[in-house]
């Protein structure tokens, strides 16, 4: 039992003993109540509900919680004008006035909860969010309006995931992981208790990700989730808290005695306490009498929080108020005053009053209170436990942008006050859905919504969402001048002793065409499209309803298709031999309440009186075995929903809502024309596979648009299509709507319109368009209006596409259409009004000006829908179900030889055989049900095009096949003309697309189909159109210069034919070819004084060393190689230390022979020419030495240098081992350093011819170019490095050659006077 409803329950009670006891109010008048259990079933609540009706005994209801009950119970009741008060049916749909006259609530519509829940998004800055929700009315409806105001508020979805909490566990696991996956770390959970339980539990069997919950309001209160830590930092709406004086006392003011009185407090006792009132039974003890109720702790007895409790007190209150009005005058009440529940209606629209507590009550227009919220938060305790906190309030009356009152901190997920900022993060969100993007669009009957309170209060589940559980929901009804208090389960009526007579409320609805029959088959047509309309005063019963408006000659084409095909039928000695089958066929006025009356009237017959003579054996059979139609959904989603109650199996022809496959809900319902599922999946490919990114979706205001659109959008969604606008409306709207709605037609930009309307709406809106000058819009039809013959006079619609039912031909049924005389039209109003409006004459004598019809008349003259069987689809339907209807009735009454047509059976007898039929019709057709009371899906794709003399004609092009594999479902069969005669496909798209080089970024705010070209980053590509993504090329590629392909970057080098390179070579070769001709000089004057000074020896080895330097600095230029890299470095170092060896030798010797000429010195002779050689051999070896075990630990080798420039490749020699690269030169420059210092010590040595100093000034400059290398050689990019060391090395050379050897051969070539032993010591003229 859920002890929540059975307070809610008991509220009630609390609230009417309150109300008597007041003087004020209702003064003398004592109220009653009868409180039942719906068991959280339709089923259930629809039979209370007939029970209420029939016994004429209460003028009003209170209840029930939840939409989907709500919804049939209305339905119902709102034929009788007995007024229904919910606390906690929240479904928007119910603020449909025009289905549900009759309902009022005390809670606000979850349309304003989907408006506050998009506001508080934008509010905190969130533009990229996940969307979950249940697979029922409260999650569809509710989801789809929160869509539709997120996509009004710039927010983009990045999922949006639907399941039920009894589907099986891999589709839950999907819903999981696409969580855990997602980029969004915002997620919005309009989910009902029962799913929201199975979702966390799935969740929680992994490691939770760290998402900012955002949930609605049939959970977001709940406490048994308050154990789910995850959800710390979780915000929603709740109703308002309150506090009801007196309710508590009241609430345990309840004793054993008291609860044996009720079988639903003696359920609460027992169970609350573990034991029997009843003594001991089943293995619990009997209750003693030491229960004590005030110590219980559970939600029966938690008054904390008062939420929906509260709302049942204001329900209670507002329907006391309206009977006050009605029965009360200032002064007093008249409790024998007479009334019907219509005024009782009517006075609720005008309550206006603020209840004990202090809550204003009133209602607007569409039966709804004032939407006021508390903005709840999960906030974690001192105790590490979560608990609910009220952070602030949301009022939808105050003006926008001033609705939310924040009245105390947030705390976000994971203990965070910061708002949880989610911007789109990047491309690859941008790859993601973005919907605003999409919306979801529903309106059946299906939904689940749950209480919400503070720490106890919600909504309880429904059956099996528990399987320990029995979850039990409390249909509260009020019962007015009953003295005594009586709570009770719903009971069979005992019977009565004495005979009672009784006569139906209303008359019997006319039947338009009916034959009788050994067994009769109901059938229900829209043959009108209007229900006469009229104002009731409340002083007497309304008025019998009436169809009016023009007919539809389509639709009854239809009907006598039902006809034709009993006759048919009876025609026959293979099927259901010696039975003759009858019909009666009714015009529903494409109407719900026609629809449900004329249900009624199937289920109970056509008697006017009942005399209750035979006590209650005798079983009363339903008129009909079995009912074919209606042509619309809403119709047959009423119709089902009350004859399912007793087995009445329903098949359509043309009511396509997807909803109806529902078995749960619809399990008498079947039909012979696809599922909406089918036709929706069929569009979205359709659009995908002609390119369309970019559309516009307009749909009627029903069951068949609002749940086709639905399915239609998810699916589109799932190919990637945007919608710019999704418009909604309805035939009876006022103009001023559609003239918006057009309005916006004319403006978008999308160029292809899809419409899932039903042929009212199709109408007024091709009307409304073609008041000013259409726009260029390709149409994309349902099958409710593409194959509508009416409508080719539309030519803005030419070129139109969309899906039928298969085209047919039926022998006979032409002939039969055309076999009808006046006195045949007589016998049936339908009849007699086509051939009156056909003819524009009289039957019945002339009247109304219209002239008397003489017999000219000639039916096969006429050009009408009624007529025209050239393309028969919607017919075929009606010729299979009548004929699987007719298979059914054979399998129950008829065995192998005959038939018994005095047989007794019961309807659901012929829905079990219904499921089971397997024929083939006789026009080659083949006719089954799957589980879900639905065909194989095939469609023929139409298109219209003009004809030779400028009219439109309906065309097939192609089909559509469900049961083919992906991909395989469109045959093409000719070719399609477009809009404006075109017969290219036309472009419908946001943004153009991106070509190669570009990548698609997303307009911040729009959805995907909306974006920017962008470039790509340097050293990015993009080789296809509509890219997401740019891919960087490969390193040793680079992109071209359109950025759509990598070619292979240039290798830069010092090359050959590089100009610098010929410049640097030819200062190698001439410096080489100058020293080797100072070779030959040196040579041809070998025995002179000046090249005998300072040793000769060392002078040409010097000359030899430099002849290598200039040599080497070609090892450097060329693609380097393995053997280049090597031989460069090693080459370089080896000769320069041999070069600066000698120079050292050189200087050495000048100190040493000065220093020789001292008396007593022999130095010269521990540094001779032995001892010179010796030391250049050591120096010179040392540098091998190190070049040696260079390029055995780690040679340079070549190198590919990809990071110093982006687009070019710099193949260089890698040094291997920097610390043998350094060692190298550090030791040149060791020995550069120390012959500069020797050289400095020489320079003043007298002497005419002191290399000292020239070695100086040699050494000076060599030091001055290496220590300059360094930076120049670090900083150089690419070939400039290694022309760097090339001039390093060159200049270097050059110095060390000029200093040393310029000054001899000057003396040697041009002063040769001087070159003279006594010259050079100084003897001679200066």
């Amino acid at each position: 039992m859920n002890f929540r409803e059975l307070r809610f329950a008991r509220a009630m009670e609390f609230t009417i003993q309150e109300i008597n006891n007041r003087t004020d109010f209702l003064p003398g008048i004592t109220l009653g109540y009868q409180i039942h259990d719906s068991c959280a079933e339709v089923p259930m609540a629809v039979k209370v509900a007939l029970q209420f009706a029939n016994a004429a005994a209460v003028p009003a209801l209170v209840g029930d919680s939840v939409s989907t009950s709500s919804i049939s119970v209305t339905r119902m009741l709102g034929l009788f004008g007995i007024p229904q008060v919910s606390h906690y049916a929240t479904c928007a749909c119910l603020s449909d006035k025009r289905q549900y006259p009759a309902f009022f609530r005390t809670i606000p519509s979850d349309h304003h909860q989907a408006a506050a829940l998009a506001k508080i998004v934008k509010h905190f800055g969130w533009t990229w969010i996940g969307a979950v929700r249940s697979d029922t009315d409260y999650g569809n409806i509710g989801m789809a309006s929160f869509l539709k105001a997120a996509q009004e508020e710039g927010i983009c979805v990045e999922y949006s995931e639907v399941f039920y909490r009894t589907e099986p566990r891999s589709k839950l696991e999907r819903v999981a992981n696409v969580i855990r996956r997602s980029t969004a770390r915002v997620i919005v959970a309009f989910l009902a208790s029962g799913e929201m339980r199975v979702l966390l539990e799935e969740l929680t069997r992994q490691p939770p990700p760290p998402l900012q919950w955002i949930g609605s309001d049939a959970w977001i209160t709940h406490p048994e989730f308050l154990r789910f830590n995850m959800c710390a930092g979780a915000i929603g709406f709740g109703v308002p808290r309150s506090v009801i004086p007196g309710l508590r006392e009241f609430l345990l003011d309840l004793s054993p005695a008291q609860a044996l009185k009720s079988p639903l407090l003696t359920e609460f006792w027992e169970s609350s306490f573990s034991c029997s009132l009843k003594g001991s039974s089943e293995g619990a003890r009997e209750c003693d009498g030491s229960e004590d109720i005030s110590a219980l702790q559970n939600p029966y007895t938690d008054t904390s929080q008062l939420r929906a409790t509260n709302l049942v007190y204001k329900a209670t209150y507002a329907i006391a108020h309206a009977i006050h009005g009605v029965i009360c005058n200032d002064t007093q009440c008249d409790k024998s005053a007479k009334f019907t529940p219509w005024q009782i209606l009517d006075h609720l629209k005008k309550v206006n009053f603020t209840t004990n507590n202090g809550f204003q009550v009133s209602f607007d227009s569409k039966g709804d209170p004032v939407a006021v919220y508390e903005l709840i938060n999960w906030q974690v305790k001192k105790d590490g436990g979560l608990d609910f906190v009220t952070v602030g309030h949301y009022y939808s009356f105050k003006p926008r942008g001033q609705e939310f009152s924040m009245s105390r901190a947030i705390s976000w997920m994971g203990g965070q006050t910061e708002e949880q900022k989610q911007e789109v993060p990047g491309a690859l969100e941008q790859e993601q859905e973005a919907s605003g993007v999409q919306e979801q669009e529903a309106s059946g009957v299906q939904g689940q919504e749950q209480e919400v309170s503070g720490s106890q209060e919600q909504e309880q589940e429904a059956p099996g969402s528990q399987a320990t559980e029995h979850i039990m929901q409390l249909t509260s009804t009020l019962l007015i001048f009953v003295s005594v208090l009586w709570i009770n389960g719903l009971r069979p009526i005992a019977c009565k002793a004495d005979p009672v007579s009784c006569r139906l409320w209303s008359e019997p609805q006319m039947i338009g065409i009916y034959m009788n029959g050994d067994f009769v088959i109901g059938g229900l047509f829209s043959i009108h499209y209007n229900l006469r309309s009229e104002q009731n005063n409340y002083t007497r019963p309304p008025l019998q309803p009436q169809c009016s408006g023009s007919m539809d000659f389509r639709q009854l084409r239809f009907a006598r298709s039902m006809e034709f095909t009993i006759h048919e039928i009876n025609n026959r000695t293979d099927l259901l031999p010696g039975i003759t089958l009858g019909y009666q066929i009714h015009d529903s006025c494409a109407a719900v309440p026609m629809a449900v009356k004329v249900a009624f009237q199937f289920a109970n017959g056509m008697e006017p009186f009942f005399n209750d003579t035979d006590s209650c054996s005798k079983s009363a059979a339903a008129a009909v075995p079995a009912v074919m139609g209606e042509s619309n959904s809403p119709a047959s989603i009423s119709m089902t929903r009350m004859l399912g109650l007793f087995g009445i199996p329903q098949v359509s022809y043309y009511a396509t809502c997807a909803c109806l496959s529902d078995k749960r809900q619809y399990p008498a319902f079947l039909r012979t024309v696809p599922s909406d599922h089918h036709q929706a999946a069929a569009l979205a490919k359709m659009v995908k596979y002609f390119g369309w990114t970019w559309i516009g979706a307009v749909r009627s205001d029903t069951d068949y648009g609002n749940n086709g659109m639905a399915s239609f959008l998810k699916a589109a969604q799932e190919e990637g299509i945007c919608v710019e606008y999704s418009l909604v409306f309805y035939r009876t709207d006022p103009r001023s709507k559609l003239e918006r709605v057009a309005n916006v037609i004319r403006r978008s930009t999308a160029r292809v319109i899809v419409a899932f309307l039903a042929s009212g709406e199709a109408r007024v809106l091709l009307e409304e368009l073609t008041r000013q000058s259409p726009p260029p819009v390709q149409w994309i039809g349902s099958d409710a209006w593409i194959t509508h013959p009416e409508f080719l006079r539309f030519n803005m619609c030419a070129g139109a596409i969309g899906f039928g039912v298969p085209r047919s031909v039926i022998p006979g049924l032409r002939e039969f259409l055309l076999d009808l005389s006046p006195a045949q039209a007589l016998k049936s109003p339908m009849l007699k009004e086509f051939w009156e409006s056909s003819f524009s004459c009289s039957l019945t004598g002339s009247s109304g000006g219209a002239r008397e019809c003489d017999g000219s008349e000639d039916i096969r003259a006429l050009q009408n829908p009624y007529t025209d069987t050239s393309q028969l689809r919607i017919t075929n339907m009606v010729y299979k179900a009548t004929y699987a209807i007719a298979h059914a009735i054979h399998g129950v009454i008829c065995n192998d030889k005959q038939c018994d047509k005095s047989a007794k059976f019961a309807p659901w007898q012929i829905l079990d055989h219904l499921k089971k039929v397997n024929f083939t019709t006789k026009n080659g057709y083949q006719v089954s049900f799957d589980s879900s009371g639905d065909p194989v899906a095939v469609y023929e794709l139409i298109n219209w095009q003009f004809k030779k003399d400028g009219g439109l004609e309906v065309v097939t092009v192609g089909q559509y096949d469900s049961s083919k594999p992906r991909g395989q479902e469109f045959s093409m069969s000719r070719a399609i003309i477009w809009m404006g005669g075109q017969t290219e496909v036309p472009r419908s798209v946001c943004s153009e697309s991106c070509p190669p080089g570009t990548r698609k970024a997303v307009q911040k705010g729009k959805p995907v189909c909306c974006y920017d070209c962008i470039p790509c980053a340097e050293g990015e590509i993009s080789n296809k159109t509509d890219s997401l993504n740019c891919v960087r090329c490969p390193s040793e590629l680079w992109p071209n210069t359109h950025r759509d392909s990598c070619l292979p970057k240039p290798v830069e080098f010092l090359s050959w034919d590089d100009t610098l390179s010929i410049i640097l070579t030819a200062f190698s070769l001439a410096g080489a070819f100058i020293a080797v001709c100072v070779v030959v000089v040196f040579y041809k004057h070998r025995t002179s004084p000046i090249v005998r000074a300072n040793n000769s020896e060392l002078s040409f080895l010097l000359l030899f060393s430099l002849i290598l330097c200039f040599l080497c600095s070609l090892t450097f230029i060329g693609q380097p190689s393995e053997w280049s890299c090597m031989l460069r470095h090693t080459a370089f170092g080896i000769t320069f230390v041999l070069c600066i060896s000698c120079v050292l030798g050189k200087t050495i010797v000048v100190l040493m022979a000065f220093r020789a000429t001292l008396p007593g010195s022999n130095v010269m002779k521990w540094f001779g020419p032995p001892q010179q050689r010796l030391s250049v051999l050591t120096f010179t070896l040392i540098q091998v030495l190190i070049c040696v075990l260079w390029l055995t630990i780690s040679p340079p080798l070549p190198f590919k240098n990809l990071k110093h420039y982006k687009e070019k490749v710099i193949l260089e020699c890698e040094l291997g081992s920097t610390i043998g690269f350094w060692a190298v030169l550090g030791y040149i420059g060791f020995l550069a350093l120390l012959c500069f210092i020797l050289a400095f010590l020489a320079r003043k040595l007298p002497d005419n011819f002191n290399e000292a100093k020239f070695i100086t000034f040699s050494m000076l400059i060599f030091c001055a170019v290496w220590v300059t290398f360094i930076p120049a050689y670090v900083s150089s990019p690419g070939k400039f490095t290694v022309a760097v060391e090339i001039f390093a090395i060159l200049a270097s050379s050059f110095g060390l050659f000029i200093c040393i050897f310029a000054p001899k051969c000057f003396i040697i070539m041009f002063r040769p006077d001087q070159n003279t032993k006594k010259h050079l010591m100084g003897k001679g003229p200066s």
